[in-house]
Order: C-alpha cells, then sequence, then structure tokens
C-alpha cells in the first residue's frame, strides 16, 4: 500500500489530450510527405497551373487573342515552333508576366528539376505538356492548352515530343505522377483535376478533331 503522503507522478487528463494532439498534427504534416500523392500536392500542382494559364491569358490579352503558339513570328510569338518536339520556347514566353521557372515543375514529377531561370530553361524543367491548337476565342471554357504530362493512350504511355490528339483516341493518365488521375489547365484560365475516366469525354469535347499535343 501506499503511504497517503506519496507522491503519484502522471499525465492529467488534460495533459494527455495535449500529448495526442500535438501527435496528430505532427502525423499530419508527415503523412502528405510520406504518400507523396495526397490531396496537398494535388492542389500544389493546380496552383501552379493556374499560374502558367494566367500567363497565357495575359499575352493572349496582350496580343490580339492569340497564345503565343498562334502568334507570328514576326510579332514575336512561336508559331515556327508549332508542330516541333519541344515546349519549353512557349513557356519562355511566360518570363514578362512576373512567373518564376520553378512552377513548371510539378511536385510529384520527380523525373524533372525546376529551372533557376528562364534563360536555362528547357523541356527536362517541364512537367505540363503544351496544346499547340489551343484557342483563347473560340470555346475557351473547353478548350485546354496545359496539363500533367503523363498521358496515355490506348494504354501505352505517350512519349516526350509531339503528340497527334485525336477526339477518337482511348485516352487515359498514367499513375507515374498523380495516382488517380491529372490536373488540365483551360484557355479561359479555370484549372480542373480530372480523373481518369473523365478524360476521354474533355478530349471529345475538343474544338478541333485533332490537337497538336508538345510532351516536354
Amino acid at each position: 500500500m501506499l503511504s497517503t503522503k506519496a507522491k503519484i507522478s502522471g499525465l492529467t487528463l488534460i495533459e494527455l489530450l495535449a500529448v495526442i494532439s500535438i501527435i496528430a498534427i505532427i502525423a499530419a504534416l508527415l503523412l502528405p510527405a510520406k504518400s507523396g500523392r495526397g490531396p496537398s500536392y494535388r492542389a500544389r500542382c493546380m496552383s501552379n497551373l493556374k499560374q502558367i494559364d494566367l500567363g497565357f491569358y495575359m499575352y493572349a490579352d496582350d496580343n490580339g487573342g492569340n497564345f503565343p503558339m498562334r502568334t507570328a513570328v514576326t510579332n514575336d510569338g512561336m508559331t515556327a515552333f508549332n508542330y516541333s518536339s519541344y515546349a519549353f520556347p512557349n513557356f519562355k514566353k511566360l518570363s514578362t508576366y512576373s512567373i518564376h521557372p520553378t512552377i513548371f515543375v510539378c511536385p510529384l514529377d520527380k523525373d524533372r528539376q525546376a529551372a533557376t531561370n528562364f534563360e536555362s530553361l528547357k523541356d527536362l524543367n517541364i512537367s505540363y505538356f503544351l496544346n499547340a491548337d489551343a484557342s483563347h476565342t473560340n470555346s475557351p471554357s473547353q478548350n485546354f492548352i496545359t496539363g500533367d504530362r503523363n498521358l496515355s493512350s490506348s494504354g501505352k504511355l505517350v512519349k516526350a515530343g509531339l503528340f497527334i490528339l485525336t477526339t477518337n483516341l482511348d485516352m487515359s493518365w498514367t499513375r507515374e505522377i498523380h495516382s488517380m488521375g491529372g490536373n488540365l489547365a483551360f484557355a479561359d484560365g479555370h484549372v480542373e483535376w480530372v480523373r481518369t475516366n473523365q478524360l476521354n469525354s474533355i478530349v471529345q469535347r475538343q474544338l478541333l478533331d485533332t490537337n497538336h499535343i508538345v510532351i516536354p
């Protein structure tokens, strides 16, 4: 038997709850970093695309409603690169719109490293494809301009370079970056999280039957 004068050390209920709360907060902070594919990373990727989308939108406002892909070279545009295998020349055109090249890399894309400046920007510093046929004036809310590069066609990974996207293809996302889908940025400035089973319907709603997609 303990003496009535003996002191019993231990945690009070309030102290125990405080410890549990601290552990829960730490776990919540560490879990997304461990899983690597949670909603917080998806949101960061969407934020990147939103800024890129806004940059293209502002470029169009300054160039007669045309994105750089649809602006003549004589007007400082990029039509000469429309059907090339490189995306970075068009992304470089966003340098004058308070955009930093680090946003061109999705936080889940471990195969890409962000460029420190626009001068050194190459396709290996970009996680997002480019639709060379995107239009700012025709059905912009349905016409996507860019999105996650991990596209799949008929079950096969779409490789880097120029990809001819037609509305009758069976398109999906690979699990290379996001596990349940991918992000698309549209010509009207909005960004959507698109699950694999939704991608084909969006492709079929494109203004053109054929779109030239540049995969970095």
